[in-house]
């Protein structure tokens, strides 16, 4: 082995760098003896046996960042006997960043096999104070003294002591318990541990280079620095230090540096916040002086950010803000400053910087003047950016300028009309015109040239559209808002009466000197381009991309419209037929090359034209990525004579593409088709059943008044209810519109009186029919206290209910039963709110469909349809009616047990309609009456209770008719009466009609016996008359009803209500003209119109009514009722023609729309097609003749 033959100074010198050196522990540990003795220089450093010693060497090592060059000097040399040998040596380590000097003392043994192990040694190091013949140095008491006083101080200091070598990471020195506190350390030790041993390791790494530049900078001057930085805390965050430190000389002989540092983390945050809203301050704020530099102190980051300028670069130029003010602003700036000062030390001025890019701004600045003590003044200036504003100022003059220059030139050309008006004066400043269109004149007030110029317009609605868009105070506010152009275009009047269709412009202006709002507006006939358009219009129907003239005569052609996306495929050359062989040379090849050009040169193009009024082609183009396009062309004459030719363009790529998978297709549309089909049979069934629901009523009302004729009572009394059942068909078949109306946000309210019993009446007589008929029981309960009148939509509140209360009697079964109850729930001044209950015993709902119940076609499944019926509407349009009415309804129901629906309406009160509207007078005296009321409904007596007793009758009841007679019996043979009695017709063991005839058994004529029964009572009439029933009343039981049935029980004369006076409409004289495709629509509209005194013309479609119309004369016809579907030209096409005709009253004649088609969508297109009103059918009388009256006596007057 290597080293076998050395010696013992050998083996010491190789140890040594085995350990130090090389950090090789087992090469060390091979000259190391089992049981080996060590003692190092400090504290617990020793170790017994080898493997101690190899520890021991081991942690040494990983201690060291980096090997020790070793320095060895034998000082002393000892053999002890032939195999053991003591040695003293000098050991120097160095490395960059220790020196260490120490003493080693070994003893080495030999072994057997001649190598030298050690036995035992140990370091020992030299003190530095120990002077020449010092055994005990007197230095190290001084050394101790000084360290007392040096802790003392730093105990007394307010801030931490720490210091460093001055060498590479400046190694620990020492570290004082106030630093320790700052850092959060417990002591010492752990902190060296944590920082590695270097102070520089406890800076944040981004201040590192930054403070040791500054360190070594400041040293090199005079061996002092301050410096601030962040440094690192035991938890891992960080303060700001204020370090101040100065170069020294540690115990050591190292130099060093020791340094007070002060925790100005608090300090610093105050700054950065300070600092923070100082640069998020809008604009720029700076300090400068007042001097003829205006030099800058300091500023926040908007100034620079402004300017475009680094504060580096900013301050190479001096800091001076004179250096970016505009040299016009400058020379002035200084006498503008002064002449504020003069008033205080306030100012404000606007002026231009230049920035870095060249780009000029403006600002606006406003400043505060301090004076310091030593009198330099400075200002405190804040400025904004206001360049875009000046920009603004400066466009808006320059376009006013130019709006004067052209209006000045449109004063001198002919054809038209220019003014200018002050909207702010209100008045015409300025108007250049001719007599015969003239509007005003100038010294007119705005408002009245706008009147003038509204009255001018045919469509009196434009013009009506033209005074509120202009009107004065909001031009005004537009202005202010930045809407300045408003644009007419609109057929006019001239003071001639004749018409011409004008573009009119107007453009609103801030005066800038007397900052009034100014109008200029212009004029110009368009009647001619108009026309044009009109023409083009019904060409560009036919889908055309491309319509283009072509001159033959020049080979020149002009494109009057194209599809831009075609551009490409359209000739750009003057030369048509140029043009036409290039395009026929990119896009197109083989067949389609040649007929292209074939059929678009002249004298094929003639040849044809000469023989039919049009001809077309089809040719295939391509473009450059091979996508192919159909189109179809089309030509014909202009004007043959001179040789002026359209030429029509059509894509039909799909037409054509499709045409191929058109099988596949009618395939599919077969099956669509008919599951649309099966889907409107199944919406028809359900239709069907819900229409003949009210059409039995009116057929069975119809045969019972045509079995009645001559019993006027009974007769009124069917035509009544086949009237209402009649209504509710209609609304009905307005389903389909209300849920139009609803999805477009255009169903209306109607505000008209409902009288109460009527509408109540109304609701039974349907409801208790289908009941009777399915066998339900049904049962209306009023609340007495109800009033006689309110105000609301009757037609729509009835419609609500008897949706409901027929959806209740369908899905109740035989035997089962529906109430329906009616309170007044709270009352005020101008309205109540009514609660209507409607409950039953039918199927009922899951839980699951509830929240379902109001969504539109929603049924809770299929087979309800089938069963039950409906069409899925009524509930939605329900629920949107009663939201309108500012109601409430709601719906609970139990599978298998039944329903409840409860309806909340807010209606209006008048107690004028209510007064004026009493049906019957309630100062008629029944005080004397003895009433007895037969009911097995307890709340029908009840009810009936109080409102017998608020007409001042006596009254009783029993809820049998078996206790009626027992009764009736009883006070009879104490000779006592009562006068009358009411009874229900339906009640269980004995009915109405066989209690009557027992009790007029008993009581004989003198006694008023009245059958209440909720169900048509025609049927058991005659029978009801043969028991001795006076008089048969409807239920439910209203104040005004008891007090007509007793009215007429006594013999008294009823007071009946007094009639609307109908208007006696008298048309004598008038003519209308009658334009209607259906002979029997004709026929009773005919009929109507002259009863009333019309002459009546008729057409049976458009095209026969605009012939009628314009051979006419002047007044002819008074007004138009016109259909609007009808066979060759429809009622639209035929109003718009009449408004284009050349009769002198085509535009005003009134045409009223008379027609089937009454969607919104349907009313709005005969609006626009220029028809003065719309009724829908079936037509109502009443409002066709108030119509006609309003707009024939109307317009007379």
């Amino acid at each position: 082995m290597w080293f076998i033959k050395m010696t013992a100074i050998q083996a010491i010198y190789t140890f040594c760098q085995a350990w130090f050196e090389q950090f090789d522990v087992a090469k060390a540990s091979d000259f190391l003896s089992d049981d080996i003795c060590f003692a190092g220089t400090g504290k617990d450093e020793h170790a017994h046996g080898k493997g101690e010693m190899i520890a021991y060497i081991q942690h040494d090592i990983a201690e060291l960042s980096e090997p020790f060059y070793c320095d060895i000097a034998v000082l002393d040399e000892q053999t002890v006997t032939a195999c053991v040998q003591n040695l003293s040596i000098h050991l120097n380590l160095k490395n960059t960043t220790y020196a260490w000097l120490l003493y080693g003392f070994f003893t080495l043994i030999q072994v057997d096999t001649g190598e030298w192990k050690i036995k035992s040694f140990h370091f020992a190091e030299p003190s530095q104070h120990q002077r020449e013949g010092e055994h005990y140095p007197q230095t190290l008491v001084l050394e101790n003294m000084a360290r007392l006083r040096l802790n003392l101080l730093n105990d007394s200091l307010p801030g931490g002591m720490m210091g460093g070598y001055l060498e590479e990471g400046f190694p620990f020195y020492f570290i004082n318990r106030q630093m320790l506190d700052y850092l959060g350390y417990e002591d010492e030790e752990a902190f060296v541990a944590d920082v590695g041993g270097y102070i520089s390791n406890c800076m944040h790494p981004k201040d590192r280079a930054r403070v040791d530049q500054a360190v070594e900078r400041q040293l090199q001057i005079n061996g002092k620095y301050v410096v601030e930085y962040r440094m690192k805390k035991k938890d891992g965050s960080y303060i700001w230090v204020h370090d101040l430190g100065m170069r020294m000389i540690a115990e050591d002989g190292r130099p060093a540096i020791t340094s007070v540092c002060f925790d100005i983390t608090a300090q610093k945050r105050a700054q950065e916040e300070v600092m923070r809203l100082y640069n998020n301050i809008p604009g720029a704020v700076f300090r400068c002086r007042f001097d003829k530099d205006f030099s800058v102190i300091d500023a926040n980051d908007g100034l620079f950010e402004f300017l475009g300028y680094t504060r580096a670069e900013f301050a190479a130029m001096g800091n001076k803000m004179a250096a970016v003010i505009y040299p016009d602003d400058l020379a002035v700036i200084t006498d503008i400053l002064n002449a504020q000062l003069q008033h205080g030390n306030m100012i404000h001025n606007e002026n231009r910087l230049i920035c870095k890019d060249g780009e000029v701004k403006w600002i606006s600045m406003k400043a505060q003047l301090f004076t310091e003590q030593e009198k330099e003044k400075f200002f405190y200036c804040v400025f904004v950016d206001v360049t875009e504003e000046k920009r603004l100022q400066e466009r808006v003059k320059e376009i006013y300028e130019k709006e004067l220059a052209y209006f000045a030139e449109l004063a001198s050309s002919d054809g038209s009309i220019q003014g200018r008006l002050n909207v702010t004066q209100n008045r015409m400043e300025s108007y250049l015109t001719t007599s015969d269109v003239a509007i005003a004149q100038v010294g007119d007030s705005y408002e009245e040239t706008i009147e003038n110029l509204a009255s001018s317009a045919v469509d009196q609605e434009y013009g009506e559209n033209i005074r509120n868009i202009l009107d004065r105070q909001k031009v005004l506010a537009d202005y202010t808002a930045g809407k300045t152009d408003y644009h007419f275009e609109f057929l006019r009047r001239r003071n001639n009466g004749s018409a011409f269709w004008c573009s009119t412009s107007f453009r609103s202006y801030l005066n800038l000197e007397s900052r009034d709002v100014i109008v200029f507006f212009y004029t110009f006939d368009i009647t001619e381009q108009k026309l044009q358009e009109q023409l083009l219009h019904k060409i560009a129907e036919l889908d055309y991309d491309v319509i283009a003239e072509i001159d033959i005569a020049r080979d020149t052609y002009q494109l009057i419209s194209f599809n831009p996306e075609q551009a490409d495929t359209v000739p750009s050359e003057l030369s048509f037929q140029e043009g036409t062989q290039k395009i026929a040379n990119r896009f197109l090849d083989g067949e389609f090359k040649q007929e292209y050009l074939t059929k678009l040169n002249y004298p094929y193009m003639q040849r044809q034209l000469s023989k039919k009024d049009f001809y077309s082609f089809i040719v295939e183009f391509q473009n450059h990525a091979k996508e192919k396009s159909v189109k179809r062309y089309q030509i014909f004459y202009i004007n043959k004579d001179l040789q002026r030719v359209c030429m029509t363009r059509t894509d039909v790529t799909d037409i054509v593409r499709k045409e191929q998978q058109q099988k596949q297709d009618l395939a599919a549309a077969l099956a669509a088709a008919e599951q649309a089909n099966a889907a409107k049979s199944d919406f028809l069934s359900r239709m069907s059943h819900e229409i003949r629901t009210p059409m039995n009523a009116i057929i069975g009302m119809s045969t019972v008044a045509a079995q009645s004729i001559g019993n006027d009572e009974l007769v009124a009394g069917c035509i009544s209810k086949i009237g209402i059942s009649s209504r509710f068909l209609l609304s009905l078949i307005n389903d389909i519109l209300d849920m139009s109306r609803i999805e477009s946000g255009k169903m209306l309210l109607k505000n008209e009186n409902i009288p109460t019993e009527e509408f109540m009446n109304g609701v039974n007589s349907i409801c208790y029919t289908q009941a009777e008929t399915k066998g339900v029981d049904y049962e209306c309960i009023v609340d007495p206290l109800l009033d006689d009148y309110y105000v609301g939509d009757a037609m729509k509140l009835q419609q609500v209910l008897i949706n409901i209360l027929s959806n209740a009697i369908k899905f109740t079964g035989e035997g089962g039963k529906v109430s329906f109850s009616a309170t007044q729930r709270q009352k005020t001044k101008n309205d109540a709110v009514l609660r209507f209950i409607i409950n039953d015993t039918g199927v009922g709902m899951s839980e699951e469909f509830l929240p379902h119940i109001f969504e539109p076609f929603s049924q809770e499944s299929t087979g309800t349809t089938a069963l039950y019926g409906g069409t899925g509407l009524g509930l939605a349009i329900s629920k949107h009616i009663v939201d309108m009415m500012d109601g409430k309804i709601s719906v609970h129901s139990i599978k298998g047990v039944g329903t409840e629906f409860t309806v909340d309406v807010k209606l209006g009160i008048t107690e004028e309609e209510k007064l004026r509207h009493r049906k019957k007078k309630l100062d008629c005296n029944f005080s004397h009456l003895k009433t007895l009321v037969v009911d097995d409904d307890v709340a029908v007596c009840e009810g009936a209770m109080v409102t017998l007793q608020e007409m001042g009758v006596t009254a009783e009841w029993v809820d049998s008719g078996r206790k009626a007679v027992h009764l009736v019996q009883e006070l009879w043979r104490e000779h006592k009466y009562y006068d009358m009695i009411l009874i229900d017709w339906k009640m269980p063991e004995m009915d109405g009609i066989e209690t009557a005839r027992q009790i007029r058994g008993i009581v004989g004529l003198d006694v008023t016996i009245i059958i209440m029964t909720a169900y048509d009572w025609s049927a058991i009439e005659h029978e009801a008359r043969l028991a001795g029933v006076n008089l048969l009343m409807s239920k439910p039981m209203f104040k005004s009803s008891l007090i007509s049935a007793f009215t007429k029980a006594l013999g008294m004369k009823e007071e009946q209500e007094q009639q609307t006076e109908l208007i006696n409409y008298d048309f004598t004289g008038k003519r209308v003209l009658l334009v209607e495709d259906n002979p029997l629509n004709t026929e009773v509209a005919k009929m109507l119109l002259e009863n009333r005194g019309f002459t009546v013309d008729t057409a049976e479609n458009g095209l026969r009514a605009l012939e009628a119309f314009s051979k006419s004369g002047k007044g002819y016809y008074d007004a138009i009722l016109m259909d609007i579907r009808m066979p060759l030209m429809d009622g639209l096409t035929a109003t718009i023609s009449i408004r284009h005709l050349s009769n002198e009253d085509a535009a005003t004649i009134p045409i009223i729309a008379m027609t089937a088609n009454a969607f919104d969508d349907d009313i709005e297109k005969s609006k626009a097609a220029g028809m003065n009103m719309h009724l829908a059918k079936p037509i109502d009388p009443e409002r066709l003749y108030q119509t006609l009256h309003d707009f024939i006596f109307g317009k007379e007057s």
